[in-house]
């Protein structure tokens, strides 16, 4: 058995899977289209009710009315500026996949304010607002958004995806994950 290292919570690897757990990693293999099991779902199926979350999130993924790749340049977005390096890689890849660009990567971390579309730029100013100070968001913030012609849909969706980028980031950096080789081979890096 692999175990993380640092917090030392033992990962349950795809062979190993049995029962209920070995069911849920199908379902992460159909769901998210992949050739193998990522790194945070084997942290998770130590408990499979939490695993059991984790499949729903992404089951329910498919009904968010937001473009996927908006979707993957929030949580790329709010997981570089937290500084989760698995939610990094991983939304990166995600958004490559997607064909966002290697200049829109950077310009999003790095140059926001000149991030166009105009858009998408507020939806992710926004996002990153809900993430990191929420407490401070007054009603020009979401007149701002409003001003861009999302729906009222579309905006409680951004706020959903803001909280979940803030979960994923929390549970891979207190659970101590490893970027998955996968990813790493994927990014080229």
């Amino acid at each position: 058995m692999k175990y993380l290292p640092i917090s030392a919570l033992p990962m349950i690897e795809e062979d190993d899977a049995t029962g209920e757990v070995a069911q849920m990693y199908a379902e992460i293999r159909r769901e998210m289209g992949l050739s193998f099991i990522p790194n945070a779902a084997k942290a998770l199926a130590v408990s499979p009710a939490a695993l059991g979350v984790l499949c729903y999130l992404i089951r329910s993924y498919d009904r968010i009315s937001l473009p996927q790749s908006l979707i993957s340049m929030i949580l790329y977005t709010i997981a570089k500026t937290g500084d989760c390096r698995y939610c990094s890689a991983t939304n990166e890849l995600a958004c490559r996949t997607l064909g966002v660009d290697e200049t829109a990567l950077e310009t999003l971390v790095e140059d926001l304010p000149s991030f166009t579309p105009q858009r998408v730029r507020v939806i992710i100013e926004f996002a990153l607002k809900v993430a990191h100070d929420r407490q401070n968001l007054v009603a020009e913030d979401y007149a701002k958004v409003r001003a861009q012609g999302i729906s009222e849909e579309e905006l409680v969706e951004v706020i959903l995806i803001a909280a979940l980028g803030i979960f994923n980031d929390t549970m891979a950096d207190a659970l101590k994950i490893d970027i998955d080789n996968e990813v790493v081979e994927a990014l080229g890096t």
